[in-house]
């Protein structure tokens, strides 16, 4: 699917005296990735109580707004949320960065085949645009509950996007005047989503918006979507009235359990009739069998949803990846598993604090040995990075390191296999930037830091029910 280019959002970028006094409220900021410098504005609530912490909006701007002078992303909406009436009405921070000139924040117009777009890393003024994010989420009182996001135009698709890539951090989004591709639907699809496009606008149509609606209530999804008669492309400014969608914005919260009921769901209408779905590993995925486990959690909406299908747990403690070598056979195989998710790694790297963990040699060989056995006999397989030993910040545990190279060879044998990849490694990272501002050991997903407490045991059900959707969807696809 070829999507057309945003819109340039044309506007003059020396600001009107009104704008300039407004740009005195906010905080100028910026941060390094790699060799690019992004720079951020920020605006707080007029008044911070101590102990409280406040709803942060997070938006991207069109194209018209870029370049590094750090003020002409100011218009539009950042200047609207200076003003007194609505500092007064909604009391939060904003974030905006600015998008480097001649580039674009997201993929848009070069969308690879289905899925793919969304494994790859995202575009650097994106990754820009995080930075600047954990930057703040790490620095201000913010409720990770009430992260919201929202874009117009170029940052319309940004929106889509970014929304797409990571559910789970935001309450709700805001996409305005922009378009995705049809992919980004399902892992949107228990996210609270408020639509807007203009009907009458000829530089990003409204069938792109439209279509991506379309697909969301296909999926069992609520969208909202307003399709403005008689506006072209600036529906920005209805959006962002106190009438538009601005009430609906501050009343959403985040709410996993709704992501984990729309993942779960979708996986279950993806599998067969009579699929025999595996859950391989060690005590992580043993307890999961447990009541309100992960793996307890995506049975019981598979039992609902497609009754004629069972779930094999297969979760010993202490196990590494030359155990499951070792077992698959009698405890998956001989169950007739036709999907089987592996989460292994964990012991791997943990037990080497003991001398008894696993070589990086025999780990990625290992993997290896497993996945075409399990193959031979059938099955189609999920690999899984390993998730965390510590919940600190990336580097400041200590097998952080050792970790990392080995979710790195299990994302490799995935690449070679040709497997869907659920990488839990980087979505604990991210949901940790958001939920682990105090930068706490352990007990956010976690009780350990490395066993899940019952948020850890949601998040990971919905990650794996994401992964094994796609791997299960996207395996018949490819046969049909």
């Amino acid at each position: 699917m070829q999507l057309p280019p945003p819109s340039a959002c044309a506007l003059a970028l020396l600001l009107a005296p009104t704008s300039a006094m407004q740009l005195d409220a906010f905080e100028k900021g910026q941060v390094q990735v790699g060799d690019a410098t992004t720079p951020y504005l920020l605006l707080g609530p007029q008044t911070i109580e101590e102990g409280a912490r406040y709803p942060l909006v997070f938006f991207l701007h069109g194209a018209g707004e870029r370049g590094d002078d750090n003020a002409a992303q100011l218009i539009h909406f950042p200047e609207r949320m200076a003003t007194q009436e609505y500092r007064e009405r909604y009391p939060c921070f904003l974030l905006a960065p600015q998008c480097p000139a001649e580039t674009r924040w997201s993929w848009e117009g070069e969308a690879p085949g289905e899925g793919a777009l969304l494994d790859s890393e995202p575009r650097a003024p994106m990754q820009g645009a995080l930075a600047a994010l954990q930057q703040v989420l790490r620095s201000q009182p913010i409720d990770p509950d009430r992260v919201y996001l929202t874009g117009l135009s170029m940052g319309g698709y940004a929106t889509w996007e970014l929304a797409a890539r990571y559910p789970d951090w935001f309450a709700a989004a805001l996409p305005i005047c922009g378009g995705a591709h049809p992919s980004f639907a399902a892992p949107l699809s228990g996210l609270p989503l408020s639509v807007w496009h203009g009907a009458t606008d000829v530089i990003v149509p409204a069938e792109l918006s439209r279509t991506m609606v379309e697909g969301l209530r296909a999926l069992g999804a609520e969208p909202l979507y307003a399709e403005l008669e008689g506006v072209g492309h600036e529906s920005w400014h209805r959006a962002y009235d106190t009438d538009g969608a601005m009430d609906w914005l501050f009343a959403q919260r985040r709410d996993p359990a709704a992501q984990l009921a729309a993942a779960a769901r979708l996986l279950a209408e993806a599998l067969a009739p009579e699929e025999r779905v595996a859950f391989l590993g060690d005590s992580i995925t043993q307890a999961g069998n447990n009541d309100g486990g992960y793996v307890d959690l995506l049975r019981d909406v598979i039992a609902e949803v497609q009754p004629g299908a069972s779930v094999i747990p297969a979760g010993i403690s202490g196990h590494k990846v030359p155990d499951l070598l070792a077992r698959y056979e009698r405890d998956v195989v001989a169950h007739g598993a036709t999907l089987v998710y592996i989460y292994i790694g964990i012991n791997d790297v943990w037990h080497s604090t003991s001398g008894r963990g696993t070589s990086a040699e025999d780990f990625e060989s290992g993997l290896h040995t497993l996945i075409d056995a399990l193959q031979a006999s059938g099955a189609d397989v999920v690999l899984s990075t390993p998730s965390t030993i510590g919940e600190r910040r990336p580097g400041e545990n200590s097998l952080d390191e050792m970790l990392e190279q080995y979710s790195a060879i299990s994302r490799g044998v995935a690449a070679e296999q040709g497997l869907v990849l659920c990488d839990l490694r980087r979505a604990f990272q991210g949901q940790l930037e958001l939920q682990n501002q105090d930068n706490v050991e352990r007990g956010v997903l976690a009780g350990d830091g490395v066993h899940l407490n019952p948020a850890g045991n949601v998040f990971v059900a919905t990650q794996a029910a994401r992964a094994l959707r796609w791997g299960r969807a996207g395996l018949v696809l490819a046969r049909e």
